[in-house]
């Protein structure tokens, strides 16, 4: 990843607005190194056994539902680069970030917005509540307009493909922030 990264730092097929290099839409790029035996060998297995005690462990679902995964790409996010907000609609259900290398000290996590309606007007609605409630808290991200989730290197998310997400510009940092997207599609029984 590194590799491709300083191959070409602004490597984006998917849209126009965002400043980041990943491999969406540009698998077949001969530019690049294409190393699927670590999706195939490492990642694919382990992602399997957390994605399987989400489903089985995590919700709370009355019967078990089926699913398919699959490693929908990279990203390298260097100083100043940042992603859009998007959402993986309408094909999966939900969205996996798995962050291979994040620095808590010089990189910005993953912006979760919040889609009730309410989120941008609670600072208005109680504005003597609100400058007392703790930002940090998940919680307490309901009553915000978007909460920053700052993940810890190797941990992997699993959100609702629902929600519209991005990732912050990256300010004065000196090292990538590489993260691994994979997409679960729910499946008709």
């Amino acid at each position: 990843i590194l590799e491709n990264y300083n191959t070409d730092k602004e490597r984006n097929n998917w849209d126009s607005d965002s400043n980041i290099h990943h491999s969406y839409g540009d698998w077949n790029n001969n530019k690049f190194n294409h190393s699927v035996e670590i999706y195939d060998e490492i990642l694919t297995p382990l992602y399997s056994k957390i994605i399987k005690n989400f489903f089985d462990e995590n919700l709370k679902l009355y019967k078990k539902v089926k699913y398919k995964f699959h490693i929908a790409n990279y990203t390298c996010v260097g100083n100043s680069q940042y992603m859009k907000s998007h959402r993986h609609l309408p094909d999966f259900g939900f969205t996996c970030v798995h962050y291979l290398q994040f620095d808590p000290n010089q990189h910005k996590g993953i912006r979760l917005f919040n889609t009730n309606d309410y989120g941008p007007f609670v600072k208005h609605l109680l504005p003597s509540f609100y400058d007392k409630i703790n930002n940090k808290e998940e919680d307490n991200s309901y009553m915000f307009e978007h909460y920053d989730y700052l993940p810890v290197e190797d941990e992997m998310i699993i959100f609702s493909g629902l929600l519209p997400h991005a990732i912050p510009r990256q300010i004065n940092t000196t090292k990538p922030r590489i993260s691994i997207v994979t997409n679960i599609r729910i499946e008709n029984d």
